[in-house]
């Protein structure tokens, strides 16, 4: 099962790490018209790296040829509505973030392991959501290959090693420039917005992909917009102790 993910957030790579932590919502029309009102920030000052967008949509382009299996999803965990139920799946994750884990050791206080705690809470209690969908695929041993192409200013590249460590060599990062796709045949493919970290005027990148696929395919594309994997499944446990 060969599965390409494409994170438009990967087009924000040049300015992303000024923003990302800055005024934070769940709900991304409030986060960016907060963060605009509260700080000096102006629309115009995020740019996407142009060079990234054509990465994206040149394999994006190149693997419709051969796979109508394409869904597009706001948040990242989205994906796992589709991919879940497979075995043995070789993943490109073209990426900003490694979306292995999503804690960092700032998020615990000293002593902790947080990359740790956080693999136990996936594997004891389903803890997943869009920032760790990766490692609760392998956790359910779902990984055949894991491949995070990244930006040069991503700071999850100090956890790399972390990530080797848990996922030995089923995991390898590179960047852009450092990799080449050759084989385009794709099993599904996947594509998120990912809206609290691109700008909302830059959002329509995302619609751009979306017609790119009705255009070739003649299908409607396939939005998940009104569902959330990590909400469909944190309540699980909960509901067995409560039935069961």
């Amino acid at each position: 099962m060969r599965v390409l993910s494409i994170d438009l957030d990967f087009i924000m790579g040049s300015v992303i790490e000024i923003y990302q932590k800055l005024f934070w919502d769940d709900n991304p029309i409030i986060r960016w018209k907060f963060f605009y009102e509260r700080t000096d920030f102006k629309e115009s000052n995020f740019y996407i790296d142009q060079d990234n967008l054509l990465f994206c949509y040149e394999i994006f382009l190149k693997s419709l040829k051969k796979c109508n299996n394409v869904t597009f999803g706001y948040e990242h965990d989205a994906i796992l509505f589709d991919i879940q139920k497979y075995d043995n799946i070789d993943l490109i994750n073209i990426d900003h973030h490694d979306d292995v884990f999503h804690m960092s050791m700032s998020d615990y206080a000293s002593g902790y392991d947080a990359l740790k705690l956080e693999y136990e809470m996936i594997c004891s209690s389903d803890h997943v959501n869009e920032g760790n969908w990766g490692a609760w695929l392998y956790s359910r041993n779902k990984i055949n290959s894991f491949t995070w192409i990244r930006n040069p200013t991503s700071r999850n590249v100090d956890r790399i090693d972390s990530i080797k460590s848990l996922m030995g060599n089923k995991f390898e990062s590179y960047l852009s420039t450092e990799y080449k796709i050759t084989n385009y045949d794709f099993d599904h493919i996947f594509v998120c917005l990912s809206p609290q970290y691109i700008p909302q005027n830059h959002w329509h990148y995302f619609t751009m992909f979306m017609m790119a696929y009705e255009e070739y395919t003649g299908k409607k594309a396939n939005l998940i917009a009104n569902k959330k994997f990590e909400n469909e499944i944190k309540f699980n446990q909960v509901t067995n102790e409560i039935l069961h």
